[in-house]
C-alpha cells in the first residue's frame, strides 16, 4: 500500500465517521433533547389545576403520564410540593428536575409561585 493510497483511506475513513456522527446527532436534535425546547410558549402549568391538555404539552411528558397526574390529584387532593409527582407512575427524580422548569404550584391564599423545594415542605 502506498503513502498516497493510505492518505486517501483515511480521509475516507474520516469522512465516513462525519457523516455517520453528523447524522446521528441530528437525530437525536429531532427525538429527546429536542423535546425540551417545547417551552409551552413560555408559560408554565399548574399541576393542581392543569387539564390533560396542557399538562401532555409539558417537555418530556406523555399524555398517560398527564392523566395519572389528575388521577391522583382526584384520588389525594392537590399536590403540596412538586416532589409528590414522584408518587405517580412513571416519574423519577431525574425526570423531576428535567421537568421542574414548566411546572407550578398554587400557592397559600391562591397565589402562584414556582416550588423549588427539594424538601418535604414547600411554603410558597
Amino acid at each position: 500500500m502506498t503513502k498516497k493510497h493510505f492518505l486517501k483511506m483515511i480521509n475516507f475513513r474520516t469522512l465516513t465517521c462525519l457523516c455517520i456522527l453528523g447524522c446521528f446527532l441530528l437525530a437525536l436534535g429531532s427525538t429527546g433533547w429536542a423535546e425540551e425546547e417545547k417551552l409551552l410558549n413560555g408559560k408554565t402549568v399548574n399541576i393542581n389545576t392543569g387539564t390533560l391538555e396542557e399538562l401532555a404539552q409539558v417537555p418530556l411528558m406523555t399524555e398517560q403520564m398527564a392523566m395519572d397526574i389528575i388521577e391522583y390529584r382526584e384520588e389525594n387532593g392537590d399536590y403540596v410540593v412538586l416532589e409528590e409527582l414522584l408518587q405517580v407512575e412513571g416519574f423519577t427524580p431525574k425526570l423531576l428536575n428535567r421537568i421542574r422548569p414548566f411546572l407550578l404550584l398554587e400557592g397559600i391564599g391562591g397565589e402562584e409561585c414556582t416550588c423549588q423545594s427539594q424538601f418535604a415542605l414547600c411554603l410558597c
